[in-house]
């Protein structure tokens, strides 16, 4: 489980998290969505271990997360890692040795499936295989909480079809709670169970896709007769050009009437709206 109450981390004079509170209680892959500087990569951080929080308190499985913590249970591997520049398979075995827990098998099958030269120095490899040997390290750690920030950095579709099934199979060796940071949004869908937006510093979102597949819809017509439909309706966004009007919502969807289109939103027509898609506020 992982636990924030009134979260706040501030670089000098800028609140980079704002006063967040949430709770992450069930095993499944969730996804967490935010523009860029919103705080997603701090918010990893901080829930690693990685980096002080301001003010609140960060608890995963019960124990109380700072930098000082010795064991966080939480894996989180940052892009861009050194990994001492070793051959890769060397990483992956001591990585092992190091972790009782680590699951040594699966990491193997993932470097076969990937068709990585275990004799290769991780210095010498692709972008793309840098991030898939760190995020196989991570997945691989049968950590109870699992963190990975922009994890398909450098993939191309093929690879990034086959992280995503390597998620999956992770997923149903080891359920546990697994978090995946992507600006790939459609692609993730079929893979993660629920959703958190954050936009600003706050957490404007969290709940399950298929809440968003029965709540998220956009509502186009005359502007009178979109804004009579949508009534009291949970309103996350509009456009509007001359008399013709567009509400996007999150609720009950109204009924189809004459002069009304009633469609459903697409999960990252929804982020958008949710984060305001002419720069605004989140609604």
């Amino acid at each position: 489980m992982i636990e924030l109450k009134q979260v706040t981390k501030e670089y000098g004079r800028s609140a980079i998290l704002k006063n967040i509170t949430l709770t992450v209680a069930e095993p499944g892959i969730y996804c967490l969505l935010g523009r860029n500087g919103a705080g997603k990569t701090t918010l990893l951080k901080s829930i690693a271990g990685y980096q002080n929080i301001t003010a609140g308190t960060i608890q995963v499985d019960g124990r109380t997360i700072t930098t000082a913590a010795l064991d966080t249970g939480v894996s989180y591997v940052e892009n861009f890692a050194g990994h001492f520049n070793l051959p890769v398979g060397k990483l992956l075995r001591i990585a092992s040795e190091v972790n009782p827990s680590y699951d040594y098998e699966f990491a193997l099958e993932m470097m076969e499936r990937f068709e990585l030269d275990g004799k290769k120095k991780f210095r010498h490899l692709s972008l793309g295989m840098k991030t898939m040997v760190s995020t196989m390290i991570c997945l691989a750690s049968s950590k109870s909480v699992v963190l990975l920030d922009e994890p398909v950095l450098g993939f191309d579709a093929v690879m990034r079809m086959e992280f995503y099934d390597m998620l999956t199979e992770s997923f149903r060796r080891h359920p546990r709670i697994i978090v995946v940071s992507t600006h790939i949004i459609e692609e993730i869908a079929r893979t993660i169970q629920k959703l958190i937006i954050i936009d600003k510093g706050r957490i404007c979102f969290f709940d399950t896709l298929q809440s968003v597949e029965a709540k998220a819809f956009s509502v186009s017509g005359l502007q009178k007769d979109v804004e009579a439909a949508v009534g009291n309706r949970n309103v996350i966004g509009r456009d509007t050009v001359g008399g013709l009007a567009t509400a996007y919502i999150f609720d009950n969807p109204p009924e189809q009437a004459e002069g009304l289109d009633v469609r459903p939103l697409s999960l990252q027509d929804f982020f958008i709206q949710m984060v305001g898609h002419k720069g605004g506020a989140a609604r």
